[in-house]
């Protein structure tokens, strides 16, 4: 009986058609210089099938590069730099992620550009499933860990696709902080200025809303707040008073003028006990004043 013999496979350089398509590779990056091409793309050119002909990274976790159909009818392939531990799937995959995270926390509260591009930069992807974490405090740990995160210009894609969906937007944000600093804590011109500060949000947004904040009844505003923090320092001596309620209206963002005209208003207008129309008294300050 005639055994049939199983094919052989050569064990050391590849088909013919192999190498062929080795060289089509070559031939893709003839444009990159070749001191920028790794080894893992020279043993492609050798001739040996493998998975080291498909995109990802080398085997000692430093970044390669894979070449990727161009677009637009361009038939000629380009090449990028893929982080170690990851390929060009697999980075889509992980901006992905970080533009989810991104939605949720601004569903829980609004967030400047600013605030959301530093969140980004804080971000760090969940390891992938199966992928086991090089040891701490080497390169290879480094380059992991990097390759986890977004770079610039991933934060800048998904801080444009946030803002084109309407999640982002730092006018409408900083209406919000005028209101609440202007309205609910009743806050002067600077104190509403840093409010729009602290929040990061652009130069462009705040002028904008700041060119409609009234600024005409400033002193009225101050002179309300005043009135009702004489009330706190009853028998306080004046001078002293006025310093105090003075502070309290800088610290509220009303500017040093307004601050010390409203409150020595407040105090000297209250300096002698009087008798409102239901006989109640009004604020004092110094001593009693002899019977």
């Amino acid at each position: 009986m005639t055994e049939e013999l199983a094919p052989v496979t050569p064990l050391f350089g590849a088909s013919p058609a192999g190498r062929q398509r080795a060289a089509g590779a070559d031939a893709d990056l003839g444009a990159v210089p070749s001191s920028t091409i790794p080894a893992a793309a020279d043993s492609a050119a050798s001739g040996v099938d493998g998975p080291e002909t498909r995109p990802s990274s080398s085997a000692n976790g430093s970044p390669r590069l894979v070449s990727i159909p161009g677009g637009q009818g361009d038939a000629q392939a380009f090449t990028a730099v893929v982080p170690a531990g990851m390929d060009a799937e697999s980075r889509e995959r992980l901006i992905g992620e970080a533009q989810e995270t991104l939605v949720r926390a601004l569903a829980r509260s609004d967030r400047s550009t600013e605030e959301a591009r530093r969140l980004l930069r804080d971000w760090r992807g969940e390891d992938p499933k199966g992928a086991q974490a090089p040891e701490d405090g080497t390169e290879e740990a480094a380059e992991y860990e990097e390759s986890l995160r977004l770079d610039d210009t991933e934060i800048e894609q998904v801080i444009d696709r946030c803002t084109e969906l309407g999640y982002l937007d730092d006018l409408r944000l900083a209406e919000l902080v005028v209101h609440k600093s202007r309205d609910k804590k009743r806050s002067g011109i600077q104190g509403v200025e840093r409010a729009l500060r602290d929040r990061h949000i652009a130069a462009e947004a705040m002028q904008e809303v700041l060119a409609e904040v009234d600024r005409d009844d400033e002193l009225e505003r101050a002179r309300e707040l005043a009135v009702e923090r004489a009330r706190r320092v009853k028998g306080v001596e004046p001078d002293a008073a006025i310093r105090r309620i003075a502070g309290f209206l800088s610290r509220r963002g009303y500017s040093s003028g307004v601050a010390f005209t409203a409150a020595r208003e407040a105090v000297q207008g209250g300096s002698r006990p009087s008798r409102s129309s239901n006989g109640s008294a009004g604020v004092f300050f110094g001593a009693s004043p002899v019977e």
